[in-house]
């Protein structure tokens, strides 16, 4: 069977990710797809190996684009600018890109995958290491940390679970704050 005219993994991924963001990643399936994209079921498969394969699709686009997003935010920002733009940056992609955030989080077997997984974390390391917040020893204990606070933010802000009237976004930058504060007394500790 020869691929449709017009359609493209790319289209397939971008379908799916608009999917996930109003119904969640288990409302991507290629029943659905098929019927947002106004093609039959097989007509995907010219383009895309099956539902697992755009999974990881999804996945590997989530985290290139929350990669980017938190690369971008730190280029011009030094000291603890950074790591607040940072921060803004990963909750501002989870809320913006439900679809692709939620994908981002999938344990997925692709290379690519890895690779920027991995970019993101040495991003962070890097700007805890660098600015005094963590060792070398202590560096992925403190990624960590920091992951845990913004994912938990993020979760909450998409459950719409802040009902106060305070600024959610000072709360972030109160949170993360504090979390620096606790990691520079560690880090003296530990050092």
């Amino acid at each position: 069977m020869s691929p449709r005219i017009g359609l493209s993994q790319n289209m397939i991924v971008d379908a799916a990710s608009q999917i996930a963001d109003q119904e969640g990643l288990n409302g991507v399936t290629l029943a659905v797809l098929s019927k947002k994209m106004n093609v039959r079921s097989p007509s995907l498969y010219n383009h895309i190996n099956g539902l697992q394969a755009i999974r990881t699709e999804l996945a590997v686009s989530g985290l290139t684009k929350l990669y980017d997003q938190m690369a971008d935010a730190v280029t011009v920002q030094k000291g603890d600018s950074a790591l607040f733009s940072l921060a803004q940056a990963y909750v501002d992609f989870a809320v913006e890109n439900p679809g692709y955030y939620e994908a981002a989080l999938l344990k997925v077997q692709d290379k690519r995958a890895e690779i920027v997984a991995g970019q993101i974390v040495r991003l962070v390391t890097y700007l805890l290491i660098e600015n005094g917040y963590a060792s070398e020893k202590t560096a992925i204990h403190a990624t960590r940390g920091i992951r845990s606070l913004l994912h938990g933010f993020t979760t909450l802000i998409a459950k719409e679970a802040f009902e106060r009237e305070e600024d959610i976004s000072k709360s972030l930058s109160f949170s993360i704050q504090t979390f620096l504060s606790g990691l520079s007394r560690n880090n003296k500790n530990v050092m």
